[in-house]
């Protein structure tokens, strides 16, 4: 009776199995790590220029500071610091939308992000209308020191930002701006955020 060896399997398997790791491998290395490939895409603007984003256009109309604020219809607020205030319109394309996350990236590196339409540092951004532009407003308490160089962040959806497209509005200010911002006397009156009339739209 003749006793049965284990069979070897063909050498051109074992060299199909060496080529798919080696195959996988440098997949792994080519492909963006997840985190990576789902951050939103950002468009960098500044004052008097259009972010064109996947939900609307967004024109920053100005950038402005000081050390106490007026909101519309509401208290002064005053700050040890200074308040930034970005003044822009969106204008929803498709369908009606709302920009609800904003971040200051300050000059340290951090970001410091806010959300809703009251308090101290806030974002008011109602798309109501599509392809009709709504006046919006985004303010931020902030160090003074690290304004200069900073931006601010403002993106559709304020929980879940990937896969979505951010505008990143250049503060485009220096340590003389910040520091004549808080030599004003007066609060900085706030615009109301709103849709904007036919005869304020561009």
């Amino acid at each position: 009776m003749s006793r049965l060896g284990l069979r070897r399997p063909p050498a051109t398997a074992g060299v199909l199995v060496v080529l798919a790791l080696v195959l996988g491998q440098w997949l792994h290395q080519q492909l963006p790590e997840r985190a990576q490939s789902s951050r939103p895409y950002e468009v960098e603007v500044g004052v008097g220029e259009t972010a064109e984003l996947r939900s609307g256009d967004l024109e920053v109309l100005s950038v402005d500071g000081a050390s106490s604020v007026a909101p519309q219809g509401g208290s002064v607020l005053v700050s040890p610091g200074v308040f930034v205030a970005v003044e822009f319109t969106f204008t929803p394309r498709g369908e009606s939308s709302d920009l609800t996350y904003a971040a200051l990236r300050d000059n340290d590196g951090r970001v410091l992000p806010f959300f809703g339409s009251s308090g101290r540092s806030s974002i008011s951004c109602t798309g109501r209308l599509v392809d009709r532009p709504t006046r919006c407003l985004a303010v931020a308490e902030a160090d003074p020191a690290t304004l200069p160089g900073a931006v601010v962040a403002l993106a559709p959806n304020g929980t879940d930002e990937r896969w979505d497209s951010m505008a990143l509005v250049d503060l485009d200010v220096d340590a003389a701006d910040v520091t004549a911002w808080m030599a004003r006397s007066e609060p900085l009156d706030l615009p109301e955020a709103g849709v904007m009339t036919r005869t304020e739209a561009p």
